[in-house]
């Protein structure tokens, strides 16, 4: 009797160890990333950032290590379209101008990622940043869909609820977590102003597989009619609270 109590006290707790350890872990058992001792802007894994603090000429530096500068194009340059930003200066567009990223072709296949700026404008249309190839399931595309901030691989569209277009500054962000074969519906994840952002209703496309092309260079506010701030990729999917931590530092208007 004791013998077949103690076997039984065993499995409750073996059974109790293999469920707290399975909260460490993703949907397909990958551990979630962690965050490096030199915080968000020393992160390794941050690919490409464009502050848009640039005085003059047409050249968007890159603040990350790996000096993917952009160049911008249809007649934008900063020492006109340079203004005060969220965080220092920012890059006003006017729907027909935008930055090229010649030779990065962002984050590709279906590697985890997050992407995250400062926006503010009064049109509900055009990209925050875009890449990949132009065929379904293969693109990468940040911005207005539907008049609302979101996702679209092409074909399949996920957006938040709230709308940005109010002249406000706001931050905004999508991370897609590790996954075999991820999707927006539930491997993406949309931000506003450092918290989760409520979703609109989904659609069946949303399940279709995410992996991104390497075809097209990364382009930057192509269509979009406002300011753009602080663009960051990370090739790593930031956790709710390093989101909020973007968000948090910058308090000037």
């Amino acid at each position: 009797m004791c013998r077949n109590l103690l076997c039984l006290l065993s499995a409750v707790l073996l059974v109790g160890l293999v469920g707290a350890t399975s909260g460490l872990t993703g949907a397909d058992g990958a551990a979630p990333d962690k965050a490096p001792p030199g915080g968000l802007d020393a992160d390794p894994h941050l690919a490409a950032w464009w502050k848009f603090d640039d005085a003059s000429g047409t050249t968007a530096a890159d603040s990350s290590k790996h000096g993917r500068a952009g160049t911008l194009q249809g007649g934008l340059s900063f020492d006109k379209n340079s203004v005060p930003g969220r965080i220092g200066k920012a890059l006003s567009l006017d729907g027909e101008g935008f930055v090229e990223v010649t030779g990065y072709k962002g984050v590709t296949g279906t590697a985890p990622r997050t992407v995250a700026a400062w926006v503010k404008t009064k049109a509900a249309k055009g990209d925050i940043v875009a890449w990949g190839r132009g065929e379904f399931g293969k693109m990468w595309t940040f911005g207005f869909i539907r008049g609302r901030i979101g996702v679209t691989p092409k074909g399949g569209y996920f957006y938040m609820n709230p709308s940005t277009n109010d002249d406000a500054w706001h931050h905004v962000a999508a991370v897609m977590v590790e996954a075999k074969l991820p999707n927006l519906h539930d491997h993406v994840r949309l931000y506003l102003d450092g918290e989760p952002a409520p979703i609109h209703d989904i659609g069946l496309l949303d399940l279709w597989p995410i992996e991104t092309g390497s075809d097209l260079d990364v382009r930057i506010g192509g269509g979009f009619v406002g300011l753009l701030d602080d663009l960051r990729i990370y090739d790593r999917a930031l956790s709710d609270e390093e989101v909020k931590a973007l968000f948090a530092p910058s308090t000037s208007e």
